[in-house]
């Protein structure tokens, strides 16, 4: 099993990249101009919302969806986010990559009493867990600056549960850029092709969508980095998904890191489509005897849980697109956060990527 915190030889490159390289400086030519290439760092992380949804969708009828709906609140506040937030940073602070793309950084409110039960529709607005501010303070706490370069409101769903009190919860696909990093034009669009998902006879929208930015790293070219989390329970959908987003990213010129939990195996689905569209997946292209897998722990992320099988699937990527070279990777976060009780930082690992990102 792989660890939170980098090998020696990760931790000698990433000591050795935490200034400019001086191969890389010099390529800028004289000084004061932009040099063609920067060495970059990216991240994909999957916050994880908490609790497994299925429960509530499934409920037949009011008294298993009361059920389902406290049992989600009991396993949010289980997997506690304030501890996770912890070992996130900690890998974070270890890899300090450019730019970060967050799937399922959720808000999670509560309004107590409730008035669903009763009738009402008051929403909840009493923050439990935040969790962009509460990644943004941690590292602020070691002495990381990071801001939100781009950000797109997805999924919002309230419900009431069995003590009483209306629990609400908000989806959010972020892009977090380091404070030297330069970002402009951040674009956001939700995908036109969404899972119907129907909650005692009541249409939800699950909405899943895509963000991106262009940026600058140490005064090296611009490029996009575009973050995406594509739907997780149907395959056609997340295939259709990944088509409009090929659509969407087929005028951009210059190179293109895509981030994302993609749902998809290797060569298939979301992924194979934006192979395609000619983006390649930089693990396969650096290690490719290796799995490098990614998914899944089991809902509950307490060491005090059965004892989790084996990560077994690769779901979340970095694409690259023009001229982008990867030069190294790492899995982060496929072991428990000791100081904080055992807890894993989430049901999915990471992926970052140091890249070489050249000037078409």
């Amino acid at each position: 099993m792989r660890r939170l915190l980098p090998s020696f030889a990760l931790t000698a490159f990433l000591l050795a990249g935490l200034a400019p390289a001086p191969a890389l400086a010099a390529q800028g030519g004289p000084r004061g101009e932009h040099p063609t290439s920067a060495f970059v760092g990216v991240l994909t992380r999957n916050l994880y919302l908490g609790a497994d949804l299925t429960p509530v969708i499934q409920a037949a009828d009011f008294a298993q969806f009361l059920a389902a709906t406290t049992g989600v609140w009991t396993m949010v506040n289980r997997n506690d986010f304030h501890v996770r937030v912890e070992a996130i940073a900690e890998e974070i602070a270890w890899t300090r990559p450019a730019l970060i793309g967050l799937q399922e950084a959720y808000t999670w409110r509560i309004q107590a009493p409730g008035d669903a039960l009763q009738g009402g529709n008051t929403p909840a607005t009493t923050v439990v867990y935040d969790y962009v501010p509460e990644l943004l303070a941690e590292l602020e706490r070691r002495g990381l600056r990071y801001r939100v370069a781009a950000e797109l409101e997805l999924f919002d769903f309230e419900a009431p549960i069995a003590t009483g009190e209306d629990v609400r919860l908000t989806d959010h696909l972020v892009v977090l850029a380091r404070a030297d990093v330069e970002t402009r034009n951040p674009t956001t669009q939700v995908y036109s092709t969404l899972l119907p998902v129907q909650v005692l006879g009541a249409a939800v929208s699950v909405e899943r969508g895509w963000v991106s930015v262009e940026a600058q790293v140490r005064n090296g070219p611009w490029f996009r980095f575009v973050n995406t989390h594509l739907e997780a329970f149907h395959p056609q959908v997340r295939t259709a998904q990944a088509q409009e987003l090929a659509a969407a990213l087929a005028s951009v010129t210059g190179p293109v890191v895509l981030v994302g939990d993609l749902n998809s195996d290797p060569g298939t689905e979301g992924e194979a489509v934006l192979a395609a569209a000619g983006f390649e997946d930089a693990w396969a292209e650096r290690y490719p005897r290796r799995p490098g897998f990614t998914c899944c722990w089991a809902e509950d992320l307490t060491v005090s849980s059965p004892p989790a099988p084996p990560l077994d699937e690769r779901i979340d990527y970095v694409l690259t697109r023009g001229p982008v070279r990867p030069l190294l990777l790492d899995v982060l976060g496929d072991r428990p956060w000791e100081r904080g009780g055992g807890l894993w930082p989430s049901d999915h690992a990471g992926v970052v990527a140091w890249l070489l990102v050249r000037a078409r």
